[in-house]
């Protein structure tokens, strides 16, 4: 998508959907009357039944009230047949309906209220902070993909549980994160690389973006890339600045690989910023590093130190590098 017109791109992208959702229901519904012409005949009916009341208040209005009755047994009549057809063959009720993508919107981007809905935000979201790549790869690392025999069953030196038990924890956590959010809570997945942190990053962040939730999931590259078009060179872009806001309003956070970029006093200013303000909103975040829990403050500072290790729930990851299998 364009950056430089979001907004139209994400309107047309709308449109183009609700038209892919009407032809989707018109092929069910050819499909259906392939299998079941009974139903189409249904339908018919009850289209001709709907022009014939409107016809009867015009020509006779003195007698609508007794038609129209007649008219509704009769109808009522076919929607039974309909619904007894549609039971007996294990046919969804709203099989012939719209089935929208976003079923709180119906894939218009806009409430009820006037408001964006939730995945129109997302899609901003998605725009700003090119996450289009990492959404492909959410749908190879999830849960449902997830392999926990790639990891060791054997014991460590220093560790009381092994790779794969170790693993089986951290998993069980995370899908309790997903099935509980929002919930307050705040995870620091910290570790070698190679030992499944951004698998798991993947697999709560399609989850939660299954059931409805903004989520902007980033490196801190990207994340930095906005703070400094916001603060720098494209302050007055509407759009820059809707992202930066989102940093601090999206439902959940996850900033991949912490500790990979180059620190300067701008940046640790804004991270410190951006985790007090979400901590202080009950915003959950998700961090994940290699760097070790006693490195942090010297990469940043105390303060950042002080906010991951009081307010995360630490989460370590250990073993042989399995970055090839997961």
């Amino acid at each position: 998508m364009n950056t430089s017109n979001p907004y139209r791109e994400i309107f047309d992208s709308y449109k183009r959907q609700q038209e892919l959702n009407k032809h989707d229901r018109k092929v069910r519904k050819m499909l259906l009357y392939e299998r079941f012409p009974r139903l189409q005949e249904i339908d018919l009916q009850m289209s001709q039944i709907g022009a014939e009341i409107s016809k009867a208040i015009m020509k006779s209005p003195q007698d609508a009230e007794i038609m129209l009755q007649e008219l509704k047994l009769s109808l009522d009549a076919l929607k039974s047949e309909k619904a007894m057809i549609m039971i007996k063959n294990n046919i969804p009720t709203n099989y012939l309906e719209l089935q929208p993508k976003c079923s709180k919107c119906g894939d218009s981007g806009y409430l009820e209220t006037n408001e964006r809905c939730s995945c129109f935000n997302q899609k901003l979201i998605s725009v700003a902070y090119q996450m289009s790549n990492i959404e492909k790869q959410m749908e190879k690392q999830n849960f449902e993909h997830f392999n926990l025999k790639v990891f060791s069953d054997e014991a460590l030196a220093k560790e009381s549980l092994t790779q794969r038990e170790n693993m089986m924890q951290i998993l069980s956590e995370s899908e309790a994160f997903v099935e509980s959010f929002p919930n307050n809570k705040n995870l620091l997945f910290f570790g070698s690389s190679g030992l499944g942190k951004t698998y798991l990053c993947n697999s709560i962040a399609k989850a939660l973006l299954d059931k409805g939730f903004s989520v902007i999931y980033q490196t801190p590259f990207g994340i930095i890339n906005i703070l400094e078009k916001r603060t720098f060179t494209d302050k007055n872009n509407e759009f820059i600045q809707m992202a930066y806001q989102q940093l601090f309003d999206c439902d959940l956070l996850i900033i991949d690989d912490l500790g990979t970029e180059t620190a300067n006093n701008f940046t640790i200013n804004e991270f410190y910023n951006i985790l007090n303000t979400r901590i202080l909103n009950e915003k959950s975040v998700i961090i994940s590093t290699n760097i070790k829990l006693s490195e942090i403050a010297s990469f940043y500072n105390d303060r950042i130190d002080s906010r991951i290790k009081g307010h995360f729930q630490l989460i370590k990851f250990y073993g042989p590098d399995v970055r090839w299998e997961v």
